[in-house]
């Protein structure tokens, strides 16, 4: 109990004075963030915007059927060109806009782990829901490139999923680096990701969930779940924090 009272004290202290030296503002409210915070916005701003998206999803993409309306299960565009993926399912935790949009970029940008570890654990029990749901062999996190890895340091799936307490292996590997997906328009992404992945572990017979941090087109995962599927995958699933709308 003694080492207990130690620790909390001084992880307290180092907050205290992390927090005097070197100030942080709520990027929502604007309140000073002191001691018990989430690391870029107040505990109550994180609670209201961070949030879940309830609504209605299509099957086939994700995308929230209230701005693409279809059917009970299809958006408009997944019902209008007949599209089909390589992954079985598709999961997120709220949609890429707001507080969530700012949490990943600071994470990935200004290379803030906290953040991850803060997105992961309010991610926590939806992803743990689906797991169960999917019931799944094993979570793989999207991976970078090597030398995307020693540029930023760190892969934000990786750190997000260390903040859910979700175990995870690195399964596939990025061999060859191309340009970002971010930086092309939609119609060129599929191409530029195409053959550049590879599988490291054995995944045959295994039913994946594959993690990402942002939704946006699918080609990433759907190239990802191809290839784990031509190396003997039963199922993949996908899973990212936020649906990019």
């Amino acid at each position: 109990m003694g080492g207990n009272r130690k620790v909390s004290a001084g992880k307290f202290l180092r907050n205290f004075i992390l927090d005097l030296l070197f100030p942080e503002y709520c990027l929502v409210c604007g309140s000073f963030l002191f001691l018990d915070h989430s690391y870029i916005a107040c505990n109550n701003c994180w609670e209201s915007y961070f949030k879940e998206f309830k609504g209605k999803k299509c099957s086939t993409c994700g995308y929230p059927l209230k701005l693409k309306p279809g059917t009970a299960y299809s958006c408009r565009d997944c019902l209008e060109t007949g599209r089909s993926f390589s992954f079985d399912g598709v999961e997120y935790f709220g949609i890429y806009s707001d507080l969530i949009d700012l949490a990943i970029k600071t994470l990935k940008f200004e290379k803030k782990l906290p953040v991850g570890w803060k997105i992961g654990e309010t991610i926590k029990e939806h992803i743990q829901k689906y797991i169960y749901q999917t019931k799944v062999d094993c979570v793989i996190p999207v991976p970078l490139h090597k030398e995307e890895l020693k540029e930023r340091g760190f892969n934000q799936c990786e750190e997000i999923l260390k903040g859910a307490e979700i175990s995870f292996v690195r399964g596939i590997k990025k061999a060859y680096k191309v340009e970002r997906q971010s930086s092309l328009p939609l119609e060129k992404r599929v191409e530029n990701i195409k053959g550049i992945f590879e599988v490291v572990e054995k995944v045959w017979g295994k039913r994946i969930l594959l993690f990402d941090d942002v939704f946006t087109t699918g080609s990433t995962v759907n190239e990802i779940s191809r290839v784990l599927k031509e190396n003997g995958a039963s199922k993949v699933f996908v899973y990212s924090v936020a649906r990019s709308i």
